[in-house]
């Protein structure tokens, strides 16, 4: 009988394994013997490798497995998979505890030289059908092997790998990819050659860091705009060297724009219209991606910040971009330039730089898309193909970028009555149909505001909740929530003048009735002189004592009483005692009745007495003080 055939190796096999729990030497005997037989048989040189690895022989079995890798390459799917498997598991799963077997593997895979180390990893990452762990011996590689990945060029190699694995933007091989690889692959392989494929790959990157938040700012407050601003840092890398690769005259963009100021996002801009001035010596394609990241890093931290920004008053609170109403001045000289414009944020949060980011990126974000709209078609056509590509973003439907475009359109004055139907808190419609001077639509939306309110804490209008008390009692000390404030127009009345003023509200209850009032104090104002009912004066009077004392309310004021004494008469029975309480107001009517009874007749407490009505003004004037 030959000792070639199937059953010869079979005998010397099974001799070996026998011979293995109590004789090591003989059992290798064996094998040598049937080795020696048979060079080029797979089976005995498999075994020999199984045998080395029971005995716990890492040396021996990295030495079988030397050979096994150069003549039976096809054959080791499974060998391979233990050996890159134990590696991934040891660098990648960190915290994840390794079983005996997976370190002794580990040991063998040391045991083999670099190359062949490199190989391993190599086949088992493309013969594996997750995505994930494909990325991660990637990843590995790179990281393992730095030298011989740049010597070699394989680094593009194992991007493009990659990109033809289609995944989820939330996926962990998305973020494995663009976190780790996508910056360790640019920054060891410094001379990757220029390809169409890079773009697709950058596209990837801003998609997953415009759309996926980060894990880590769930819940900051204090140390959420540097921990943001370090995020997006990483995407501005990845941009500046894939520009250099495809030759962009303008990277590394980020870089340099860093260097050369702050790093805000207000002094990149600048850069940036810099080079929209040269636009000349430059692709249309370059400065598009560049202001996509930049205006999309804007956008993204401005509605982060608008939407998770932590209330004094416990919670999340949403803020709603609106805009805040003066009345005119009359006599103020016209001027051909646009009046200021003042944009300012609540009050009500605990995190003062918050305040200062929210204005500082909205309005980046708001110059950014003017220039991308404003310089040509190309450049904006080029910047819409963008974005659109970004599958994941949904950009006709992404609410972000929806309701910047709106903010936009309000804060530009560029609004229509197409918008009207896309808005949906009540408090941004009644300031986007006051611009539009629809006074009756934005009385009904400010006042469904108040409604939603009580809606919403299952109290009355103008109930507190808190302490039990009706009307606005308790909001009297909240000197910061009024919008006709010293602080914007200067503390001389001389010094007033006419200013466009935008304002991120917060949801709270008494922050949102003023708005309202100041909507309605706005409607009042504007149909006083054709009013017919004297209750739009009354009305307007009550509601004024809010904004009490201003610049602005004085002018309110002295509009009214003009209007009073033009009409010669008056009349707010029965609702003038029960809601007029400011002491100034009294005392303008006490000499109203007092020295013009007979120009003016007044009836504020019934019918037919205006004697005692200036007692009764008398006596509500002394319990005011």
């Amino acid at each position: 009988m030959p000792f070639c055939n199937a059953d010869a190796i079979n005998y010397f096999v099974e001799k070996a394994r026998d011979c293995s729990t109590t004789n090591s030497y003989e059992a290798r005997a064996w094998l040598l013997t049937a080795s020696s037989i048979a060079p080029t048989n797979f089976q005995i040189q498999l075994e020999a490798y199984a045998l080395e690895k029971r005995l716990g022989n890492a040396v021996g079995a990295a030495n079988h497995f030397i050979s096994l890798f150069s003549k039976f390459l096809n054959c080791l799917d499974e060998e391979i998979a233990e050996l890159g498997n134990s590696v991934r598991n040891h660098h990648m799963n960190k915290g994840t505890k390794e079983t005996p077997e997976q370190l002794f593997l580990l040991q063998v895979f040391s045991a083999l030289p670099k190359d062949i180390q490199m190989e391993v990893l190599m086949q088992r990452s493309e013969h594996t059908a997750i995505i994930y762990e494909k990325c991660q011996f990637m990843l590995l590689l790179v990281k393992l092997y730095p030298d011989t990945v740049d010597a070699k060029g394989v680094g593009a190699d194992l991007l493009y790998n990659v990109l033809g694995c289609e995944s989820d933007v939330f996926s962990t091989f998305r973020n494995l990819l663009v976190v780790e690889l996508v910056p360790a692959v640019l920054q060891l392989s410094k001379n990757l050659a220029p390809s169409k494929r890079l773009i697709t790959l950058l596209n990837q990157c801003i998609e997953y860091y415009t759309i996926v938040p980060d894990p880590l700012l769930v819940g900051r407050s204090e140390d959420f705009i540097e921990l943001t601003a370090k995020r997006w840092d990483g995407l501005f890398g990845i941009v500046d060297q894939i520009g250099i690769i495809l030759s962009w005259k303008i990277s590394p963009f980020f870089s340099i724009a860093t260097q050369n100021s702050s790093g805000t996002a207000e002094s990149m801009y600048h850069s940036l219209s810099l080079a929209f001035q040269h636009k000349s010596h430059y692709s249309t394609n370059e400065l598009a991606y560049v202001s996509v990241v930049l205006f999309l890093r804007c956008l993204v931290t401005a509605d982060q910040l608008a939407s998770y920004s932590s209330s004094n008053f416990g919670g999340p609170s949403k803020l709603t971009l609106v805009e805040v109403f003066y009345p005119q001045p009359r006599c103020q000289p016209s001027s051909d330039l646009p009046a200021p414009i003042v944009t300012t944020v609540s009050q009500n949060y605990s995190v003062s730089s918050v305040q200062a980011s929210i204005n500082s990126y909205f309005i980046t974000a708001v110059k950014l898309w003017q220039i991308i709209t404003f310089n040509g078609n190309r450049i904006e056509r080029e910047v819409r193909t963008i974005l659109l590509s970004m599958k994941s973003l949904h950009l006709e439907t992404w609410p972000a970028f929806q309701k910047f475009l709106i903010d936009f359109r309000i804060y530009t004055g560029q609004y229509n009555s197409s918008d009207i139907p896309l808005i949906e808190n009540p408090l941004k419609l009644a300031s986007l149909l006051c611009s539009m001077s629809n006074f009756k639509g934005a009385a009904a939306a400010a006042l469904n505001a108040i409604e939603t309110i009580g809606q919403r804490e299952g109290t009355n209008f103008g109930e507190n909740s808190e302490n039990g008390k009706s009307g606005l009692a308790g909001s009297a000390d909240r000197e910061d929530l009024s919008f006709f404030n010293y602080q914007m127009h200067g503390k001389d009345k001389r010094d007033y003048s006419v200013q466009k003023r935008f304002h991120f509200i917060s949801e709270d209850r008494f922050e949102i009735i003023y708005y309202a009032a100041n909507i309605l104090i706005r409607c009042l104002h504007e149909t006083l002189d054709s009013a017919i009912d004297e209750y739009c004066t009354g009305h307007l009077l009550t509601l004024l004592q809010l904004e009490w004392p201003s610049h602005a309310a004085e002018m309110v004021m002295d509009h009214i009483m003009a209007d009073i004494r033009k009409r010669g008469s008056f009349c707010y029975f029965p609702n003038f005692a029960d809601f007029v309480i400011e002491p100034d107001f009294l005392e303008t009517f006490m000499f109203l009745a007092n020295q013009e009874s007979k120009t003016v007749a007044l009836e504020l407490f019934g019918p037919g007495i205006a004697a005692s009505g200036i007692g009764n003004l008398n006596h509500l004037h002394m319990e005011t003080l």
